[in-house]
């Protein structure tokens, strides 16, 4: 057996391999119009973020009901994102597009309706921009794992970097837009314009037919959904890295966000189009990020990545606060845009490539869920501070905390996943049958495996078995154990519970090929009289279930 003493649980069994090249997936034609659909979706969210943060400045002259702005639209993330990505792993991803962008239409409608009557008021706007994000937030994992589930997951990272792209494309020309259309037309032609965007996505997303993998087992329902994506993350050492590391970033960052209206107003005296301008260079740098970030990724560690984005953005957070040259906040607010991308599009590009198919929507949106949730906190937090502790002030504390981010960060784990670490594995037809005498629905199962272990292989065997034993949760069992038998020297059992016979087979589908070539390092050691033992709970009849 192979060293693998220094094997951690979440350790990949096969060698890393380098991304594709950052123009691949443009060559699918899936890709590109699944692309094309969500820069509209991007354009329209950014004109309502910062056309609906101008306009509240017009309507109340209150710090804390401008950052509400970005609350009201980034909250809904952190309320249904998760539950968005649960439903978007159980049903068919075109149909709940089609309706979520449904919601965001009519949210925009009667924004439209209400501006071109005059009767917008600060409260109004902050409920209907509210409904717009909910349509976003439950729509999100959805359309993130839709647009990459048409490429390899070697061509993934390429993917998030060109959706960085037309995100921020959309975060440069939307505000831009938004502000232009202020300032020289009226506050109502920017809804109407966020309208036609989402009605063309409808038209869009109704013409695109997905690929849709058959099923061999029923799906679960909504709460067993939610149950196994938390859990999938829960013993992930990558994933809870990586959402640590996207909270407590954004949380600090989304100070810059929040109060950039204010910034451009009260400190450089800008106009809407001013605003927009700011908006333009932040979303400019972005891009200028996401081009370079794939060969990045080549060249330097995630760490490196994180930590270079982290004092880039800290540093635009202070000239921001300090400076009231319009050209330097502008020059360090493109540095901001591409430190995003290398902190925020990194944890992304972890995320997508670190999850198995069959849960890839619901880790999609705990991401969002962190990372939207952070930008709502952290937009009302901001907003308050500003108040009490003036414009300033906020800004530079924020930039200290995100130094601070870093150091709470430090021993985090980030990688690269690749195919073969999370691509299903093949299963042995025998692992999959129904008993005949059961029905699925009986349970908890109980699953004992027995091992004999040469001395010289015990400390390798052990840390294979936890790695096992990590990857046999993240699928589905519970009070996962592994003993050493006293009476008899070298010989240890596995043993682990399953919540039904159903969701043993479920358990047994979403091996992934890495999973399987752990399991293959102990399969030597199986003793042969007792390779598996399978058993079920036997209720007593006519007693109370769980007596």
């Amino acid at each position: 057996m192979s060293d693998l003493s220094g094997l951690s649980p979440d350790e990949p069994a096969v060698p890393r391999a380098q991304p594709a090249s950052a123009w691949a997936p443009i060559r699918n034609r899936s890709f590109r119009w699944l692309w094309c659909g969500g820069a509209m979706v991007n354009l329209a969210i950014w004109m309502q973020t910062v056309g609906a943060a101008w306009i509240m400045t017009l309507l109340s002259t209150s710090p804390l009901m401008v950052s509400l702005v970005q609350t009201a639209i980034s909250l809904p993330a952190f309320l249904f994102g998760l539950p968005g990505g649960v439903i978007a792993d159980l049903v068919d991803r075109r149909k709940w597009l089609m309706m979520t962008q449904g919601v965001m239409l009519i949210a925009a409608a009667a924004l439209s309706v209400l501006s071109s009557l005059d009767m917008l008021s600060d409260w109004s706007l902050l409920a209907f921009t509210f409904l717009l994000g909910t349509g976003s937030a439950l729509s999100m994992s959805a359309w993130m794992v839709t647009i990459v589930s048409v490429l390899p997951r070697d061509q993934v990272p390429a993917a998030i970097s060109l959706n960085g792209i037309s995100t921020n494309a959309a975060r440069a020309l939307g505000p831009a837009l938004a502000g232009g259309l202020i300032a020289y037309w009226n506050a109502a032609s920017v809804f109407v314009i966020i309208t036609v965007c989402l009605a063309l996505v409808i038209v869009l997303v109704a013409a695109f037919t997905p690929r849709q993998t058959p099923h061999a087992l029923p799906a679960e329902n909504f709460a067993a959904g939610l149950r196994s994506g938390v859990r999938y993350i829960r013993h992930s050492a990558v994933l809870v890295s990586a959402l640590k590391q996207v909270f407590i970033f954004t949380l600090s960052a989304s100070a810059l966000w929040a109060l950039l209206p204010l910034v451009a107003k009260h400190e450089l005296g800008m106009d809407a189009g001013g605003y927009g301008l700011l908006m333009g260079f932040l979303g400019a740098g972005a891009v200028a990020g996401a081009l370079n970030l794939t060969a990045m990724y080549r060249r330097f560690p995630l760490r490196v990545l994180i930590i270079a984005g982290t004092a880039g953005f800290a540093l635009a957070t202070l000239v921001a606060a300090l400076s009231h040259s319009r050209w330097a906040v502008c020059g360090t607010l493109m540095i901001a845009g591409m430190s995003w991308m290398a902190v925020n599009a990194t944890i992304s590009t972890v995320v997508q490539t670190c999850a198995a198919n069959w849960v890839r929507a619901r880790v999609a949106s705990v991401y969002l869920l962190m990372l939207m949730g952070a930008m709502a906190i952290g937009g009302a937090i901001w907003g308050t501070l500003a108040e009490y502790l003036g414009l300033q002030n906020s800004l530079v504390l924020a930039a200290v905390t995100l130094g601070v981010g870093l150091i709470l960060t430090r021993s985090g784990r980030l990688e690269l996943g690749q195919e073969a670490d999370y691509a299903s594995a093949i299963q042995p037809t025998d692992r999959l049958l129904v008993p005949e005498q059961l029905n699925p629905g009986p349970g908890p199962v109980s699953i004992e495996l027995a091992y004999r272990v040469a001395p010289e292989d015990r400390a390798n065997f052990i840390a294979v078995a936890y790695a096992v034993g990590q990857s046999r949760r993240r699928n589905g069992a519970k009070n996962w154990r592994l003993y050493h038998d006293l009476d008899e020297d070298g010989h240890y059992v596995e043993r682990f519970i399953v919540e039904s016979w159903l969701d043993y087979l479920r358990q047994q589908s979403r091996t992934t090929q890495a999973d399987q070539l752990l399991e293959a390092r102990l399969s030597g050691m199986r003793c042969d009289a007792q390779i598996s033992r399978r058993y079920i709970h036997q209720p007593l009849a006519g007693a109370p279930e769980n007596n």
